[in-house]
């Protein structure tokens, strides 16, 4: 049985629905917008688990910041990369630069 993500619920509270944040950058139901919700709640998320840590109010809950912050920069390099045409990106050719 197939069960579709409730994206709504998964924008409030990722942990809940993901256990990763690379999770999020693959999963095939959301489109970029709402992965970048997600991954940016996430974010805010492991801010504030940081605070407490920092304050020695943690249970042990993994905050996966550093993650979190690489999945958005995968997201924004992605919306960068140059697309052709046919919108795949080029392929890499030849050597290097010649002077």
């Amino acid at each position: 049985m197939t069960h579709t993500l409730d994206v709504k619920a998964a924008k409030t509270n990722p942990s809940k629905f993901f256990k990763t944040p690379k999770e999020v950058l693959f999963h095939p139901e959301l489109s970029r917008d709402s992965k970048i919700d997600i991954l940016r709640q996430w974010e805010v998320d492991a801010r504030l688990l940081s605070v407490a840590e920092a304050e020695n109010m943690m249970d042990g809950e993994s905050s996966h910041l550093g993650a979190v912050v690489s999945a958005l920069i995968a997201l924004d390099d992605e919306d960068k990369r140059p697309t052709s045409e046919t919108g795949s990106t080029p392929a890499k050719q030849g050597g290097g630069l010649k002077h």
